[in-house]
């Protein structure tokens, strides 16, 4: 039996998972057959009942940290931190109860993707500070001269011909 990887991206907020700057949670795991099936390219995935638990999870886990995931993003770095705590342990708590199959499938890694911390506070500083770096620089273009000349521009001291400005050529 070969052991396969599969990747699961978890979009919290079920915005845009193309985008970044919403917060997920991407998890890892590690199993083998019966819990590991083979798309038709021949490419590893989830049999479907594991991946409709994982759906089923991903609703149930946003469904009861409604309340706390509405609040995120206040200026109270301590409190955003406890609620993201909070949120990522149960859902490794309930992977662990719910998906994983003892010598089946595994969790290898779980890690934060996104925008979590500030997400929702557009009026705190560091937010402000990251939208003015992303406005892109002003284009500047060189500057032109409407200006005339006052003066004539003074003849080189050495022409082509060799002589100087004063008719003597140098020896």
């Amino acid at each position: 039996m070969q052991v396969e990887s599969i990747g699961w991206e978890f979009d919290v907020l079920q915005a845009n998972t193309f985008d970044d700057a919403y917060p997920r949670l991407e998890a890892v795991f590690v199993g083998v057959a019966p819990a590991i099936a083979y798309d038709a390219q021949n490419h590893p995935k989830f049999n479907r009942t594991i991946e409709r638990h994982l759906r089923d999870l991903e609703k149930d886990l946003r469904q009861t940290h409604q309340t706390d995931l509405s609040t995120l993003g206040t200026d109270d770095l301590a409190q955003n931190l406890a609620i993201i705590t909070r949120f990522v342990t149960d859902y490794q708590h309930r992977l662990a109860q719910d998906i994983l199959i003892p010598n089946q499938l595994e969790l290898e890694s779980l890690t934060l993707g996104g925008e979590w911390l500030l997400l929702w506070n557009q009026a705190a500083p560091l937010v402000q500070q990251k939208d003015r770096e992303r406005e892109p620089m002003p284009f500047s273009e060189p500057a032109t001269s409407t200006e005339t000349p006052t003066s004539q521009p003074t003849p080189p001291d050495h022409p082509d011909d060799g002589t100087t400005s004063n008719g003597y050529m140098p020896v």
